[in-house]
């Protein structure tokens, strides 16, 4: 067990701590930076250029769709 002064003394060095750290989050946080990362993302939001219609992307798109049978071993041998 620990005295009432090794207490006082262990709270005051952690609102002490609590104090730096605060300080230090204070200082250098810096909401323009994400602010700027999001921009900057944003700005890439129809950003994208094709020279195909959407109909031609749809038809791609299905064209290089291809049937799987890379599952079918789970099911063998199981009646419905």
């Amino acid at each position: 067990m620990i005295t009432r002064e090794e207490a006082v003394w262990r709270l005051g060095r952690v609102a002490q701590e609590i104090g730096e750290l605060k300080a230090a989050l204070e200082q250098g946080w810096d909401e323009g930076v994400t602010r700027s990362r999001t921009e900057a993302f944003l700005e890439k939001c129809g950003g994208w250029e094709d020279t195909r219609s959407p109909e031609e992307v749809i038809a791609q798109i299905y064209a290089a769709r291809t049937a799987s049978d890379r599952t079918a071993s789970l099911f063998e041998g199981k009646s419905s």
